[in-house]
This record gives C-alpha cells, structure tokens and sequence, in this order.
C-alpha cells in the first residue's frame, strides 16, 4: 500500500517518471495532490504527444484552434516549473527536438539556477543546417553550484571571457558546436577547476580544427571519442588523467608524451586502427594496471567492430605489462586470429596479472568450445592469473 510509504520515498518514485506522468499522480489521493511539486528530479521530453493536439501534421498550425505542438509543450513546462515549489532541485533533463527554443530554454535554466539545479541534461536533435542551432544562457558558465553539465546535440558553446563553474566535476559534451574560435573550449576547460571528468564526442568549431588547450585542470577521468581531426593537443593536455576512455583512430594519435599517472584504459575497436593505438597507449602508460578492449556504449556511436588487420605485436614489451597490468577485460570477442594473438600476447607478458576476462562476440551467448580450449592452453606470466570465459 503507498499509504503506508514516507514522502522520501514517493519523491524518489516520482523522480523516476517523466514531468507529464508525474503531474497525473495529483489524481490519485489528496496526498499525492502536491507532492509532484516537491520532486527534485525532472525530465522533460517534448517528444511525447500528450503534449500535442490531435492534429497528426506537427510542423504547423492549421487553424486558430490547433497549438503548434511545441508551443504546448512550452506553455506545460513554463506552468509546470512555476508550480513546482522544490528549493533545490538536484537533477534537470531536457530532450527537445530541433524547433525549441533558445530562450525559452534560457529561461528555464535561470529557474533551475535560483532552484540551485546541480546535474542538467540537455539533448537536443543533431541537425545538419547551423541555422537550427541555439546557444546556451551566459548565466550558466557563471554559475557556481553546478555539478554535472551534459549537452548533446545542435546546441552551440558561445563560450564567453569568463568562466567560473567552480564546482562542475563531469562535463559531457556530445556534437555540440564551439563557437568564434578555437580557444573556446579553453577558455571553458580553464573555468571548471575541479573537473573529475570530461566526455567529449567531437569539437566543431565554425573557424579551425585544433583541439590546444594548455594549463587544463588536472582531469582524473576522460573518455575521448573522436576528438576533432587532431586530438593529439588536447590528448597532451590530459596527460595527468588517472582513467581514460578513447575511441579514436590509431592513426591520430601519436606519442609525444607518457601518461605516468594512468591506471585504467578503456579502448574501443569500433575505429580504424584501433590496435595501433593499443601499441601507442602500452607503451606510454607505464603504471597502467586495468586494461580493456570494448566497443562504443553511447547510444549515437552504435558503430561495428573493425577487425583487425596485420599482425599484432609491440616492437618491445611495454613497462605497464612487466610491473603493473592487473586486470585485463577483452568484450565482444571473435576467436579471430589475429585477436587470439593480442590475448595470448597480453598473458604471456603480463606479470602481474590477476584477471583476465573474455566475453563472447554477442554477450548473450557463451564462447564457444573450442575457442575456450584455445584460451585455456595459452601460457602465462602470471601464477595467480585467474581466467575468466563468459
């Protein structure tokens, strides 16, 4: 029986539904008539068509009567946001397609910023035309209470002269634009002081393709896909990085610098050359203790594995393998052999190794027999190697 649940607990149910749900359980009981109002976790969607009218075409008005559809969905967000009575609102979502808004999305940011929001979402429809774009209030580079910052989309980073996001420690930042120059993403990186971790996609700039920034703050987590055509400055600038996600080409990047203080590689086979990056990040990560091989986990980069091609094999033995490589996970194996020889590489010089794991090509499926009898008779370094074959 709800009846007998604390509001904590009905608050953290509803935070889990979408605003236009969590508004329809006022009907339930005089309890629930205001409790919505107190949520501090919001998601809005315009997508959903209890928003709409019944009109089936959306992209117009066809009469006085008919509300273009996002304009109802503004007018609901707008009454929703004035109703809500939350002093602190720790997470707001917003999944807008490409007829929103700027300010009235600049709006609602300045509700959540008085309302002290610590984690936004933005996701906003990826569009081919610039025009379709919009930019981001300046209240929020400013505003010293944000934790996480997601955006994702055709929205553009008009990244102004100061910046002070003192408290920001995940910065996600997914086919946006950066605007006016290359030094805007700089200047933004340079205002997030604690900064823990950083997603980036790409960097589209309407002037210029490179990717410098010097005197980043110390990133301890950074997962890197697809950094512009030359991620190799800003790949220098994460050189204090304790855990690394990349997604790049093996050819874009090459080792002008070492990676003492990192311990936890995540590489994705999803991109051209991916070994060759393999080789690169081995040999300039000499502390590396947890190393493993995936594929993309983001919902817009649902990219095949590129096999691989050639023969594997570093030139020498990488530091990381003889004094620190404790676990190593290879996802979405294919029993090739040219993969068997990076596994059997990886256990044959791996000293210090505790774990090592391989999953089947479709995780929903076991690897089969004779691969398993394969895996097993490969030698290792290490005694106390544990081999795990899901």
């Amino acid at each position: 029986m709800t009846s007998d649940l604390s509001d904590d607990l009905l608050l953290k149910i509803l935070s889990s539904l979408p605003a236009k749900d969590m508004v329809g359980t006022m009907l339930l009981s005089k309890r629930w008539k205001f409790l919505w109002t107190m949520v501090t976790k919001l998601h809005f969607d315009d997508s959903f068509k209890d928003y709409y009218c019944d009109d089936e075409d959306e992209d117009y008005v066809t009469d006085g009567e008919n509300i273009f559809p996002y304009r109802r969905f503004r007018q609901y967000v707008d009454k929703f946001m004035i109703l809500h009575k939350s002093h602190v609102l720790e997470t707001l979502t917003f999944e807008i397609g490409l007829v929103s808004r700027a300010d009235d999305l600049a709006t609602w940011i300045r509700i959540a910023i008085a309302r002290q929001v610590r984690e936004l979402e933005i996701h906003r429809s990826i569009a081919d035309n610039i025009d379709y774009t919009f930019t981001l209030p300046l209240d929020l580079y400013t505003y010293d209470k944000l934790v996480v910052l997601k955006l994702c989309g055709s929205i553009v980073l008009d990244v102004p002269l100061m910046v002070s996001l003192s408290s920001l420690k995940s910065l996600h930042l997914l086919s946006v634009l950066l605007y006016h120059d290359e030094e805007s993403h700089c200047r933004l990186l340079k205002g997030c002081p604690v900064l823990e971790e950083l997603v980036v996609d790409k960097y589209i700039y309407d002037f210029g393709h490179s990717c410098l920034c010097e005197n980043m703050p110390e990133v301890v987590e950074a997962n890197v896909k697809l950094v512009c055509k030359f991620p190799e400055k800003l790949m220098r600038s994460l050189n204090s990085v304790k855990h690394l996600s990349l997604c790049l080409q093996g050819s874009m990047l090459k080792p002008r610098s070492r990676y003492n203080q990192l311990v936890h590689l995540e590489l994705c086979r999803c991109s051209i050359m991916w070994w060759d990056l393999l080789t690169r990040m081995l040999k300039i990560s000499p502390k590396l203790q947890v190393l493993k091989l995936n594929k993309c986990q983001e919902p817009f980069y649902d990219s095949p594995i590129v096999p691989i091609k050639g023969s594997w094999e570093p030139s020498s033995v990488p530091e990381c393998l003889v004094s620190h490589l404790k676990t190593f996970e290879w996802k979405y194996y294919n029993g090739s052999h040219e993969e068997k020889k990076v596994v059997a590489y990886i256990l044959k010089h791996a000293r210090h190794l505790k774990t090592a794991t391989v999953s089947a090509e479709e995780l929903s499926t076991k690897i089969p027999t004779r691969q398993r009898k394969e895996l097993v008779s490969l030698p290792r370094a290490s005694a106390s190697c544990k081999l795990v074959l899901d």
